[in-house]
């Protein structure tokens, strides 16, 4: 089964707005946008536990 890097999906993130109500992030996005944005993600994360060992 192939997957078109160009079809578009919807990505939602929700997060607690410090107390207040919570807020909701949707954007319609490619695969491959949807592929950049999560090794960005994974990205920051390491380097998140890089400085929190130094």
């Amino acid at each position: 089964m192939d997957i078109d890097p160009n079809e578009i999906v919807t990505v939602e993130m929700r997060w607690d707005n410090g107390g207040w109500l919570p807020e909701t992030y949707s954007r319609d996005i490619t695969r491959r946008q949807l592929g950049e944005l999560l090794i960005q993600i994974d990205d920051m994360a390491a380097d998140a536990e890089d400085a929190k060992e130094n």
